[in-house]
């Protein structure tokens, strides 16, 4: 053969072809080869059990499908739950009850000052003068902080993100002029020592703000429970204070923000934010089932999050089909039908269709079906049902409890256990509150006595709730009838749990006392009463005059009728 004939492309079509059934031939038999190794060493290895009869597939429970198509980063996950959050009704009526029931209604108790000299030595009539004086400033910090707002909108974000960054901004101690002009030395000087008169006018914090999640970034200290906190500002305010310096009206939008904050920005740094409350402004980390290492809470929707996203595609399908089957198909024929026939019956039945008042006419029998979308469904109620059961144990309620149409013995148990982590839920804001608010500000602001021990406490008023709405009312509120009747608790633990406030109520029956609208007023009017009818029956001749107006007869003797 020569070269000019092998080159040839029939040649080479035959030869490629030739070749290629030579190796599949050859793949075979060393395919087969190979199996009838195999299936010799299994069969010399093996026992009777059938599992080694195939080879295994790969599975991993962390690299699976749904586990790509969960969200991979904070950011991601927080856009998720929020989505959900917002849009299913089951995770959204949860967060809400979450963020709500604990923290019913707060109070501040009044503070114990117990050292009555060091009260009188401070400028007040007494302990308990110095006392109130001490929660009225309190009160009014909180309430120019928005406490218990902020505190719901911490609640809220403590379930549904697992971290809360709250920024407490110390307000500037603003002496007056003359105040300081009292101070003044005769050469001039202003005395080294201010601290009562900073201790005056200190106001304590000034603003509580919450800071958006993704704008702070968080770092663990290892080997300790410290981290450092760094918020990161978003492009557009950054712009805006990059444009400040040239910009007059950007500076007037700017004038608020702080100076160093304006620095940081211009030096493109991130701000590092302070976490001790006792060197002034300060940013606390509060954060859901967070171990000390971790550097993120976790959020109470996270572990539901498979069962959502099962739960979204389920919805998907259900979705698409009906749209599909939002325009119902019509199946209409007749039997033994000509194609002029057809095509007759069509014309007919697109003019009824345009046209209600148009009559379909022929001379043989029609039929005509209406498919809708009743039949083309899913029937995902068991789905559901499912889903359901695993969503109320992944947040921790009841169904009874979002939908309140169950009776409490019925789910006596549950509502115990969810009693008991709200009751935990308030301790940790109460340590907050307590630790990170109040203490620092009675550091600087002077509230402090010694005790018998001669060491110093701080005071400040407690933070304390109402009792849990979810309980069995009748069963606690007899159980503390009693204990109030053997004179254990107080009553303002039963009108707390009637939702009725103690001191209003003090002080409308003090004003009420002696008066028509006192509770045991009639009672008095009817003693009064009764009082005076004794003395009239024994001090006047009412009996005499009584029986002649009647013109009856006296079976009492002269004297004994005298003596009455």
């Amino acid at each position: 053969m020569t070269k000019e004939h092998k080159n040839t492309p029939e040649n080479t079509h035959v030869v490629s072809t030739v070749k290629k059934n030579t190796r599949r031939k050859n793949s075979h038999i060393v395919t087969t080869v190979q199996n009838n190794s195999v299936r010799k060493s299994m069969q010399r290895n093996a026992s009777a059990d059938i599992s080694l009869s195939g080879m295994p597939s790969f599975f991993s429970a962390i690299m699976s499908t749904d586990f790509l198509q969960l969200p991979q980063t904070q950011e991601e996950k927080r856009i998720l739950i929020n989505h959900f959050y917002k849009t299913d009704p089951i995770v959204g009526q949860s967060i809400d009850l979450h963020s709500e029931l604990p923290l019913s209604k707060v109070r501040l108790s009044l503070p114990k000052v117990t050292n009555e000299t060091e009260a009188i030595e401070k400028g007040f009539e007494s302990a308990h003068d110095r006392a109130e004086y001490i929660l009225d400033f309190y009160e009014r910090m909180s309430k120019n902080i928005k406490l218990f707002s902020k505190l719901i909108e911490s609640a809220h974000l403590y379930f549904l993100d697992g971290d809360v960054y709250l920024f407490a901004q110390e307000s500037d101690v603003a002496i007056p002029e003359n105040e300081i002009q009292r101070h003044v030395l005769e050469d001039g000087t202003v005395r080294d020592n201010l601290k009562e008169l900073s201790e005056k006018y200190y106001k304590g914090w000034e603003k509580l703000i919450t800071l958006p999640p993704d704008m702070v970034s968080v770092e663990s200290i290892p080997f300790t429970d410290e981290e450092t906190l760094e918020l990161k500002l978003d492009s557009k305010t950054k712009k805006l204070i990059e444009e400040s310096t040239t910009d007059e009206e950007s500076a007037k939008k700017t004038r608020l923000i702080p100076d160093e904050i304006k620095d940081y920005v211009l030096a493109n740094e991130d701000i590092p934010l302070g976490t001790n409350p006792n060197e002034g402004s300060f940013c606390y980390h509060l954060s859901r089932k967070k171990i000390s290492y971790e550097e993120y809470g976790v959020s109470l929707i996270e572990r539901c999050l498979r069962v959502l996203m099962y739960r979204e595609k389920l919805r998907q399908a259900q979705t698409q089909i009906a749209d599909r089957a939002m325009t119902p198909k019509r199946l209409i024929w007749g039997e033994d039908l000509s194609p002029d026939d057809v095509e007759d019956l069509r014309e007919q039945v697109d003019t009824a269709l345009l046209d209600p008042d148009y009559s379909i006419i022929t001379n043989y029998e029609v039929h005509w079906e209406e498919i809708g979308s009743r039949d083309r469904l899913l029937d995902l109620a068991s789905e559901y049902d499912v889903t359901d059961k695993h969503l109320y144990i992944g947040l921790g309620v009841t169904e009874s409890l979002l939908v309140g149409e169950s009776s409490y013995g019925g789910d006596r148990l549950r509502l115990e256990v969810i009693n008991t982590r709200y009751l935990l839920f308030r301790e940790i804001l109460q340590t907050y509150v307590e630790d990170f608010l109040f203490e620092p500000v009675a550091k600087k602001k002077g509230f402090h006595e010694k005790d018998k021990w001669g060491n110093i406490r701080y005071i400040f008023p407690n933070l304390s709730f109402t009792r849990l709405a979810i309980r069995d009312n009748q069963d606690t509120y007899e159980q503390l009838f009693n204990l109030y009747q053997k004179g254990s608790i107080s009553v303002s633990v039963i009108l707390e749990l009637l939702n009725i406030d103690p001191e209003d109520t003090k002080e409308k029956l003090i004003k009420d006392l002696f008066t028509v609208n006192d509770a045991v007023f009639n009672e008095l009017i009817r003693n009064i009463y009764q009082t005076i009818a004794d003395r009239i029956s024994t001090d006047t001749n009412i009996f005499e005059r009584l029986i002649e107006n009647l013109n009856l007869v006296s079976t009492v003797p002269k004297d004994e009728g005298q003596m009455l």
